[in-house]
Parts: C-alpha cells; structure tokens; sequence
C-alpha cells in the first residue's frame, strides 16, 4: 500500500492522522504522554482549523508523528470530510480513530476498549413495505484492516493495574450499586443504614431515581413485581455476594456504524443475527475504513465502552472511556510502527514531520528534517562513519543500522548526551560537503546561540 498523494509530495507525510468525533475525546488524546518524545503542540493550520501535533517513540527507537484533532459536529459525514480535508492538505500514511462507543453488555464491562477488527454501516441498506409492516434488508459493505494488523490488535498489552490513568475508572459501575439496593430490601433491609452503604452505593441519588425509572421500585422503597423477580435472581446467581466489577481490558471485535445515538436495549441482538461477534457500536468509523481503503491506507479504530446502547446510561465512565481508548490506540502505533505504509523508503527521508519550522517550535533533541537531510546525504554506513569521525567521534559509535533515517537518529541522540561529536560539529562537517544546504545553515545558527 502507498501514502496519499496529493498536492504534497509523500515526502512530507505524517505518519498518522487521528480524528475524534468529538472535541472531549480530543482531549483526552492530549492527555497521553507515554513514549511522548516532543510535547503535544496546539496550533492553527493555514485555514483555521485546529490541531495537535507531537512526535512519539517507538518500540524499535525511531519516532512517530501524530497529528490529532476532532470534527465540529458527530456523525460519518462529518468525520470523513474532516479526514478528506486534513489528508488533502499533508498527506498520512496512516489514518486512526479514538473516541467512545456503545458496548455489548455482558460481553464487555464499562471503560474496556474496543479495537475495531471490522466496520461497517449497519444502517446501510433498503428498507420495505411487506404487508403494512416496514422491513430493512441491510447491505454489509466492511471496511477492515489486514490480519496482521489485527494480530498486532490483539498483542496491545492489558496495562498494570497501578498505571495511573487506570484510577481514573469509575469504581463501581450504577448498575452494581442498584444490584446491591435490590437485595437489601429483599432482605427487608433499610439500604441507607447499612453498613456497607457508602462504600457499597456512594451514588445512591443517581441510583434511586434508576431503579424507579426501571420500574423496579415503587416510590419510595417497595420492590415491583419485576423488581423483586430480578433481586430473587440475584440471589440465586450470587449466594455469596455480588462479583467485584470487572477488571479493564482489551477487546479485539467487529464495531457497527450508525446514525443516530443508540438507546434501543435491542440492538445488539439485532446486530448479533448477522454479525455475531460484534461488540461495539458508533457513529462514525466506517465512513473512515471507506476512506482509508480508497486509499489505500490503513484505519485504526479503538473505542471505549461508555454505555450499553440503551437507556441507562452511565455517564461517569465516557472521559474513562475516551482516555483508555487513546492510551490503547497509541500503544499500538508504537508497537507497530513498522507496518504503516512507507516505513522502510519514506519516512527517513522525510525533511520535515510538521510543516511549522519556526525557529520557537524546532526541537533540537529530535531534528526531523535535519536528520533527514544527513540521512540522505550519508545513507551508507561508510559515509555516516567518515563524517561522525569528521566530527570529532569514534568510529565504533557509528553502529550498522540498515535504515539511513535510524541512524542517524541514534547518533543525534548520542551527539547530544556528550559524545566527543557535538551536535554543531556534526552540522558544520556536513556543510563542508554541502555549504549552499539551507537546513544545515539554520541548524548550525541555532547551535551556536
């Protein structure tokens, strides 16, 4: 597969383009700093339009351009016309997607993410009239990512349960707490003088007016018929107790596109008839998959579980929810850098990441396009070695790497932990060579401030 092309050449390609739906989403995004090897930087592009760009480091030492922003609105169009108008203006060799979905109860716990192993509009498809009654005959156009992308899914470590952003989950879902009133009143309990109470229900004004709205209780604490066939159940299932909430992970699962917000406790059943495995649903990520595939460039999707799709929702899990799927979702680019498209002939000759090079934004410990211009001049490892030697450096340094742009790289970074070649030795023994080299003239300027 080969990066977009348009008015840019390939040459100044990000490596990957992440759309949220939704700017609390993009929040979130920016809120993750494992491996984040330059700080993100908030701008405005030529036209207006609000991004975010930061380099990351990757499990084999080279870095990773992410450029991340959101739609103005929710929905397909929005978030495609989005990623059409951003890749039109620099080109992606990878096009991704965070951000928060409906999930399949009993088959995933709130605040679990979702990889997307296969999308598509279930929404999609021709809806008749047989006999008064309305019918909707769906057409399953899928959008996936290769197999060993979704390998690559599925080897995303479950994080440790001291990482930090893990404490940010709610630690009980409604849903247990409303299960535990239940059965206090089954058991002709007062919840509120339980001793358990404010560790076993520390949201009871948000749990009461739900157990009324399922018509589980009467006003004020009378079990309903329905409410007291579901607490006897209960106690069937769980003698012991109720189970502790489950613990985060990481599911790798086909995820539906649709319309409209979901609040139909039918849908996943649905959904199940013809897609059997399907866990996730959302608004927007097939319109993505199309146009990554008319491109011929991969589509990264991760999701976290805010709700189930129905009218219950549990509002205190979506910035969970959004976190955890950007923390993922980065974890596998990192891990997987190797398999964006261009990985091995374009991206280290690339002369710049971003195209903002004031001299206030340059990071000098990770000098793109001055690493790309060393590494297109010096591609050999013979030449690398003769100029780091120029410069002042050992000869065993300069390790035999096959890739120019990794190279180089590694020996910036040496130069710049106190190698006897120094960043501007470096710079001036390339200008030697190439004196008219406009990179090289205002990275020796700025060494030399």
């Amino acid at each position: 597969m080969t990066a977009i092309h348009t008015k840019k050449t390939a040459e100044t390609a990000i490596d990957v383009l992440l759309i949220c739906a939704m700017k609390d989403e993009y929040d979130q995004v920016l809120k993750v700093t494992d491996g984040l090897a330059t700080g993100w930087n908030e701008h405005a592009l030529d036209n207006g339009w609000m991004v975010a760009d930061a380099c990351f480091t990757t499990s084999s030492g080279t870095t990773l351009s992410i450029r991340a922003t959101h739609a103005s609105y929710m929905g397909r169009e929005q978030a495609q016309a989005t990623a059409s108008k951003l890749i039109h203006e620099q080109p992606a060799r990878c096009i991704a997607m965070s951000g928060i979905c409906a999930g399949r109860r009993d088959k995933v716990a709130l605040g679990d993410v979702i990889f997307a192993e296969r999308l598509w509009s279930y929404d999609a498809g021709k809806l008749t009239v047989e006999e008064g009654q309305q019918r909707f005959q769906g057409d399953q156009l899928q959008y996936r990512p290769s197999q060993v992308w979704v390998q690559r899914m599925q080897h995303v470590p479950v994080p440790a349960p001291n990482t930090s952003w893990l404490s940010l989950r709610p630690a009980l879902p409604l849903e247990l707490q409303e299960d535990w009133v239940l059965l206090r009143i089954l058991a002709g309990e007062e919840p509120c003088q339980h001793a358990d109470f404010n560790t076993a229900c520390p949201n009871w004004s948000d749990v009461l007016p739900r157990l009324w709205l399922r018509q589980w209780l009467e006003k004020p604490l009378t079990l309903t018929v329905t409410g007291r066939q579901h607490a006897e159940q209960l106690n069937l299932l769980y003698p012991g107790g109720l189970p502790a909430p489950a613990d985060f992970w990481i599911h790798v699962a086909p995820m539906a596109t649709g319309a409209a917000v979901s609040e139909d406790a039918g849908i996943f059943p649905r959904l199940a008839e013809s897609m059997r495995k399907v866990l996730g649903i959302e608004m927007e990520a097939s319109a993505l998959g199309a146009l990554g595939e008319m491109h011929g460039i991969p589509v990264l999707v991760a999701k976290g579980v805010s709700d189930y799709g129905d009218a219950f929702k549990d509002d205190r899990y979506r910035k969970f929810a959004a976190r955890a799927a950007a923390e993922c979702l980065l974890t596998l680019l990192r891990k997987s850098a190797d398999l964006l498209p261009g990985c091995a002939d374009t991206i280290e000759t690339s002369p710049a990441t971003f195209e903002n090079t004031s001299t206030e934004t340059i990071d000098l410990n990770l000098p793109r396009d001055l690493i790309a211009v060393l590494a297109e001049e010096y591609p050999d490892v013979r030449d690398a070695r003769a100029l780091w030697q120029r410069a002042g450096g050992k000869a065993s340094e300069v390790e035999n790497m096959p890739r120019p742009f990794d190279l180089w790289q590694r020996l910036w970074q040496r130069s710049r932990q106190g190698a006897l070649a120094r960043p501007e030795m470096i710079v001036q023994a390339a200008l030697d060579d190439l004196p008219d080299n406009a990179v090289l003239l205002r990275y020796l300027t700025l060494l030399k401030k």
